[in-house]
């Protein structure tokens, strides 16, 4: 197997709202406090924990002090343990469950803005079972991962990528597809990507 190299500059861009708006005191007095949960990734600037209360899992980002809630981990949500902090922005994954199948989005939240910046589908195509393997992230909130397609088992797999700054609605960009990625060689040096693939071909992304 041969290592291969991309210089990680492209894709699309959905702004995503997630739940902003002023608190009541008494609801604000019962949220979790930024030193508080299990911490699930951490960087010089910002800190990603999972709380627990009465079985219900969620998910939480503190920048600065500031407290920004994630997201409700559930039981069909597989890939939170895929998750990038690079300064104050972190990268993960949520289940959207609406009118049909159930899709999973890559997102990309600036904590110390305390806003979304980045959703992404996080396979090409309309796929009811995905799961991500592998994320990481740039310091400029460009975010690239390895994605299945049937994890249980696998009929697709692709390495994606995303950046912030192109039209709504944009779809992520595939640098490479197949089984035979190795799952868990993601790797980020800088803004240059790696990953194990013995048919991969080198790549540079539009910017």
């Amino acid at each position: 197997m041969r290592t291969r190299q991309l210089a990680l500059t492209g894709a699309g861009i959905a702004l995503l709202a997630l739940g902003a708006g002023g608190t009541s005191p008494a609801l604000a007095a019962s949220q979790p406090s930024c030193s508080s949960g299990s911490t699930l990734a951490v960087s010089k600037s910002a800190r990603v924990f999972e709380v627990k209360r009465a079985g219900i899992r969620r998910l939480y980002g503190c920048s600065n002090n500031q407290r920004t809630y994630l997201g409700r981990v559930g039981s069909k949500d597989r890939d939170t343990s895929a998750l990038a902090v690079n300064g104050p922005r972190v990268a993960y994954v949520r289940t959207f469950c609406q009118e049909g199948p159930c899709v999973k989005n890559v997102l990309v939240h600036d904590l110390r803005k305390r806003k979304p910046v980045l959703s992404m589908a996080a396979a090409p195509g309309n796929f009811d079972d995905q799961k991500v393997t592998d994320l990481v992230l740039t310091g400029s909130g460009s975010v690239a991962w390895i994605t299945d397609v049937n994890p249980d088992a696998p009929t697709a797999r692709y390495v994606v990528a995303a950046r912030k700054g192109l039209p709504l609605g944009q779809p992520p960009l595939v640098l490479a597809a197949g089984l035979d990625i190795v799952r868990g060689s993601l790797a980020l040096a800088g803004n240059t990507l790696y990953f194990l693939q013995p048919t991969a071909k080198s790549a540079v992304l539009p910017s």
